[in-house]
């Protein structure tokens, strides 16, 4: 498909520049005809080179992990021609060195769950041949309206890059963006998608699984894998912005699996003072589409009777260079939040890194946010505190990974280059969680998950 995307823009262009010969004088036809390579050529290229060493401190005798991944790519954007242009990019990464990140750990024979996303989770012996086309598409723009055709990066609450790694989520599909001047609208159908973590391509329905799975509400091992049964993705997207108001809704559709809708909108005023504030309201609602992707239960993502449902918020104040916000989650009991987490990372108020709501009900999270706009320029600073409250380890039908209660902690240095280096950027990522009941907790429920220290140094430069 994507071979006969590029033949069709090749020759696209190529008739517009062999049509310049009309009312041309053929005396003067090979001065100023440009070829189609020249016209190429008037192209843009991006570069991209990036490292990042990632650590992991976990408690008493328990495996510590480290690695440092190196890589590069390349992307080109044609010259547009009659709103039509064609997009490709590919990047490749590199294993420099790595302790203990693939090997089970002796105590618990868990394996490791961050580092590893950085190559290829899915070839354990893959260090140096992990390289991948990405984006490859074809894109028709008029006036406010722009179609995509092909493969592309896509950013939305619940759907996205989650771009923590060394190479993010791209999706394959046709996609539709009307931009007014206050509000925008997307659409689009996805039929592939090429995984983080991952160096391959995968159809909707194999995507499902590719990730560890949990266990389903009866408390087996989820058994999805390879058995879910659907078509494709649809998501539609309205967002607005006006005066301080912003506000999003967003639906998306796993063909035969499930529906979620998606809301959220925030305003920032002041009362006449220094200080604006700001306060944020954010839902979501799912519900199973027919059996959740297989009439057997012990098989499908959701259960028909599943309903998970959540309702976050957000009160905060910018003063001067500082922003501080209270953020709140709850979810329901009447089923678990479901989203694979192979599509991407929810964007919800309380969200930290390192760490997902997915897969839980009959939860609530608090977090407090800091964010600090240094007095050094291009240093920013970011800290958060959370205390997140889940229903029993062992209660799966709210509790899907048997994560415990904790408590999370981050912080977060990030430094942009300018003049000479401008497009270089340089991040340090510290997190760390605490069981809100350790002694109660075996090795097996703490390992990757609580009590441990997650680091990270990224060098990010695009030009």
């Amino acid at each position: 498909m994507y071979r006969v995307l590029v033949f069709i823009f090749l020759n696209v262009l190529s008739i517009e520049v062999f049509g310049q010969k009309e009312n041309i004088p053929t005396d003067t036809l090979k001065t100023i005809r440009p070829t189609l390579g020249e016209d190429l050529k008037k192209g843009e290229f991006d570069f991209h080179v990036k490292s990042f060493f990632m650590s992991t401190i976990n408690h008493g005798d328990l495996l510590n992990y480290s690695t440092l991944a190196m890589g590069a790519g390349v992307g080109y954007t044609s010259p547009e021609w009659k709103g039509f242009e064609v997009r490709f990019s590919g990047f490749f990464t590199f294993q420099m060195f790595e302790h203990n990140v693939r090997i089970a750990d002796p105590i618990t024979g868990a394996g490791n769950r961050y580092e590893l996303l950085l190559y290829d989770m899915n070839d354990l012996t893959n260090t140096n041949k992990l390289d991948r086309l990405e984006e490859l598409f074809v894109a028709y723009r008029r006036n406010r309206l722009k179609l995509v055709l092909g493969r592309q990066k896509l950013i939305t609450p619940l759907l996205n890059d989650q771009d923590n790694r060394m190479r993010p989520n791209v999706f394959g599909g046709l996609s539709a963006t009307y931009s007014a001047l206050n509000y925008k609208i997307t659409a689009m159908w996805i039929n592939s998608v090429a995984i983080r973590g991952t160096v391959e391509w995968y159809s909707a329905e194999e995507s499902f699984g590719v990730y560890p799975f949990g266990r389903n509400p009866f408390g087996e091992p989820s058994d999805y894998k390879d058995n879910i049964s659907s078509k494709g993705i649809g998501l539609i997207g309205f967002q607005y912005h006006k005066s301080g108001l912003t506000a999003q809704a967003w639906n998306y559709y796993s063909e035969n699996v499930f529906n979620i809708s998606f809301v959220q909108t925030d305003y920032t005023f002041d009362l006449g003072g220094k200080p604006r504030f700001n306060v944020g309201l954010q839902g979501f609602h799912q519900f199973a589409i027919n059996d959740g992707g297989n009439p057997e239960t012990s098989k499908t993502y959701i259960l028909p009777g599943e309903k998970g449902s959540g309702l976050g918020s957000k009160m905060g104040v910018f003063w001067g260079r500082h922003n501080i916000s209270l953020n709140f989650l709850g979810i329901n009991g009447r089923g678990r939040f479901l989203f694979p987490r192979e599509w991407g990372r929810e964007n919800l108020y309380a969200s930290l890194s390192r760490e997902r709501y997915e897969g839980s009900g009959d939860m609530k999270a608090i977090v407090l946010k800091y964010d600090l706009i240094t007095p050094l320029e291009g240093l920013f600073a970011q800290f958060g505190a959370g205390k997140i409250d889940h229903s029993d380890m062992y209660t799966f039908k709210t509790n899907k990974y048997g994560i415990p209660s904790y408590y999370h902690f981050s912080g977060m240095f990030d430094y942009k280059f300018d003049n000479y280096l401008k497009g270089l950027n340089m991040q340090l990522l510290v997190i760390n969680k605490i069981p809100q009941k350790g002694s109660a907790l075996t090795e097996n429920l703490k390992i990757n998950r609580v009590d441990m220290w997650n680091l990270n140094l990224i060098m990010d430069y695009r030009f």
